[in-house]
């Protein structure tokens, strides 16, 4: 191609500076006046030779001042072509670089370069696992139909997943859950620095979690975290659901949500309010050697407990504690109880029951005991042995003795609870309004049982009326 433009360009400043006439011939001043009897048309394979004839510089001053008038015009023409020339091939050069460089850049692929980070995600695999066509459920929301919170997502969870792949992210995630597994959803608006949370003490520990005091900037809070051996996929989502249930509520018989603190997901710790004198069982053990715990103290207690499920049962839809005993109330310095500890809580409405036993088998009732069909009346039969707990001070039923004088076993007690046949004792010294609401909240048929509203409408005229 530069061959080519480069004859084109010669042929064309040849042409400028040598005029040529329409035969083929040198044009001078003077060819016009030849005849065209004395022309001769010369062929285009002759070999060109100037003649005097056709260069008569001498024959006419015209002839003179013509060349020089135009010379300086010849000389630029040529001189501008060659210039456009040169620009032209430059051009070309570059785009045929520009062409190749293209071509070897995308045929030699480049290795992708992932910069790894302490707390982030590992990178995508080269061949990811294949999705499961039924992803695990939102978390709960509120609408007319039963909300899953827990138990049943987490069974929809396992059972989307199946077994062997249930087994596979647990050994695969744990000690280390990336947040793109786990619905987190709305945890960043309650979200506090770890930094600003200083760890002091241990207070309690379970089967999947532990309470510590810490220091939230001078203020004592709780915070309860997982275990270090409990933080599969499973099981640290099913705490992010409680954190959600948690931080929604605002009830004065409800410890108070401060926030959550995270560096990464296994490390999540719940923040609430820090209550001084511990659980109602630790205080109903002391009470025994203290007795600083009156039973004036023991029916603001109650009637705190029964406001706490009166908030809850009135949601919209209702929330069921499912685990209401005397080690999930906690009590303030001035013996103000609150319920916490809602792990297990969940949310439903008024035409679905609850599925599953859930809950410490003392404080169940006849009917999560049998067949795990459950309403908001099962909190109240709770509410009933803790009443019974708070008369007689110790642990419901290790104070009664089958027919040969042996405590009842665990198996023993549900069978009985379950038949009717048990329930827990009241001492003689107990008033008799409170023995009375207590079998109330105890009957065997769910529906014989009082609401939490009027639970908490007789202790409250109760008090009204001593004071």
């Amino acid at each position: 191609m530069l061959v080519a433009w480069n004859g084109f360009g010669m042929r064309l400043a040849w042409r400028l500076v040598v005029p040529m006439d329409r035969f083929g011939g040198i044009e001078g001043p003077n060819s016009s006046t030849t005849t065209n009897s004395t022309r001769t048309t010369p062929s285009p394979f002759d070999e060109f030779t100037p003649s005097s004839s056709l260069y008569d510089y001498s024959s006419s001053s015209s002839s003179s001042s013509w060349f020089s008038a135009h010379k300086t015009i010849v000389i630029g023409a040529g001189v501008g072509v060659i210039i456009v020339l040169a620009i032209i091939i430059v051009i070309c050069c570059k785009c045929r670089k520009k062409r190749t460089k293209e071509m070897t850049g995308s045929t030699t692929p480049q290795a992708p370069f992932v910069e790894l980070q302490d707390d982030a995600p590992p990178p995508p695999m080269q061949n990811p696992p294949p999705q499961v066509k039924n992803p695990p459920p939102a978390p709960p929301k509120r609408q007319s139909s039963t909300i899953a919170t827990t138990e049943t997502t987490n069974s929809s969870f396992r059972q989307s997943h199946g077994s062997n792949t249930k087994s596979r992210e647990e050994s695969s995630f744990r000690g280390s859950v990336p947040s793109e597994a786990l619905d987190m959803c709305g945890l960043d608006v309650h979200r506090i620095p770890s930094a600003e949370i200083k760890l002091v003490r241990s207070l309690a520990q379970g089967a999947y979690g532990e309470v510590w005091l810490a220091d939230y900037f001078g203020r004592p809070v709780a915070a309860k975290r997982l275990l270090p051996g409990k933080n599969s996929i499973d099981e640290v989502q099913k705490f992010i659901w409680e954190i959600k249930l948690v931080s929604k509520i605002e009830c004065p018989f409800i410890v108070e949500f401060v926030g959550v603190a995270w560096t990464r997901p296994v490390d999540m710790m719940l923040l609430t309010e820090f209550m001084e004198r511990g659980d109602l069982r630790s205080v109903l053990q002391q009470n025994a050697i203290e007795r600083t715990f009156t039973w004036q103290h023991k029916v603001v207690c109650a009637l705190h407990i029964a406001e706490a499920l009166v908030y809850l049962h009135t949601m919209d839809p209702k929330i069921i504690h499912r685990d209401l005993k005397s080690r999930n109330v906690l009590l303030n310095s001035a013996f103000e109880a609150k319920v916490t500890d809602f792990g297990i809580a969940r949310e439903t409405d008024d035409i679905q029951t609850m599925t599953a036993g859930i809950g410490t088998y003392r404080w169940m009732a006849p009917e999560v005991l049998q067949d795990g069909h459950y309403t908001d009346t099962a909190d109240i039969f709770s509410f009933g042995v803790i009443l019974a707990e708070l008369d007689v001070e110790v642990l419901p039923y290790s104070d009664l003795r089958n027919d040969r004088g042996n405590p009842y076993t665990d198996a023993a007690i549900m069978g009985l609870v379950i038949a009717g046949q048990l329930k827990p004792s009241f001492s003689p010294e107990c008033p008799r309004w409170f023995h009375d609401l207590g079998l109330q909240c105890l009957q065997i048929d769910p529906s014989a049982r009082p609401s939490a509203m009027q639970v908490a409408y007789q202790i409250r005229s109760r008090l009204q009326a001593s004071t």
